[in-house]
């Protein structure tokens, strides 16, 4: 038997292993069936993958194929894609300019009707505070316990309501004075001034005061409606004449000179005035 130092003993014994063409051959069979596992999988790997793929991304009609088919051309080419896009960014400058085109035209047709209406609303509101007026002259009469009067001057377009006042509580006086008893309605030591309407700044408004005499009553320039204590209702149209009891209805009529509006306030014996509809 051949004997070899023992620095060269296992190399030498092992050579054969490494040099023999034979002795490769379990080791590079174990090295194929090793990268065939690796080979399985990865296929294994990519198909569930692909799986997961397909059920959370959403297709789309501008949305790439599938990883499976690369070789597939795209659902829509960017050519597409920036002709779509185009076409929904917005108007067109001819667009804008009709537009504003029709927006005028109408707004040129409707503003004769919105001044209208706007002057009709004017009337409207006048009647309706001329009305406000006598309500508030009959109801201050009642609570106060003093005659309370209603003046309506045409020269100056204007309304007035004024109260008596009440005197000192001493023998033989009285608590209020009645619409009979005041001699001079604009004397500050008989009367004083609750509150004034003036309609000389209403726009195309017409007031007047008409009578209760049949058929259309009387105008009149100068008309006092007094309230007494009681409720009673007294008129005259003169200021030197005396007081008589209302025994029609005084109506107020105000109109819009621009469009025919007639709106008409009634002021009936109980003193209750209304708007007319």
């Amino acid at each position: 038997m051949n004997t070899f130092p023992a620095g060269i003993a296992w190399p030498v014994r092992l050579a054969p292993f490494f040099i023999a063409p034979q002795s490769l051959a379990p080791a590079a069979r174990c090295f194929e069936r090793f990268t065939m596992g690796f080979d399985d999988l990865a296929r294994v790997t990519r198909g569930m993958r692909l799986a997961f793929a397909r059920h959370s991304v959403r297709s789309s009609s501008c949305s790439r194929p599938p990883l499976r088919s690369p070789c597939r051309p795209r659902a829509c080419s960017p050519g597409a894609r920036a002709r779509r896009r185009g076409g929904a960014r917005g108007f067109t400058l001819p667009e804008l300019l009709a537009v504003v085109v029709l927006i005028g035209i109408l707004a040129a047709t409707a503003s004769p009707s919105f001044v209208s209406g706007m002057r009709d609303r004017r009337v409207n509101r006048t009647a309706m505070e001329i009305s406000g007026l006598y309500r508030l002259a009959r109801h201050q009469a009642i609570g106060r316990g003093t005659a309370v009067l209603v003046r309506w001057t045409a020269s100056a377009r204007e309304f007035e309501v004024r109260q008596a006042r009440i005197e000192g509580l001493v023998p033989g006086s009285q608590l209020s004075k009645s619409c009979l008893n005041v001699a001079n309605w604009t004397d500050p030591a008989q009367t004083e001034l609750v509150t004034k309407l003036n309609v000389t700044d209403i726009e195309l408004a017409d007031v007047e005061l008409r009578d209760p005499t049949p058929p259309d009553g009387v105008a009149h320039s100068d008309a006092d409606v007094c309230f007494t204590a009681r409720g009673r209702t007294f008129v005259r149209y003169d200021p030197g004449a005396g007081f008589v009891p209302l025994l029609g209805a005084i109506r107020v009529n105000v109109t819009n000179s621009g469009t025919g509006l007639l709106r008409s306030v009634f002021v009936p014996p109980n003193g209750v005035a209304r708007l007319g509809l």
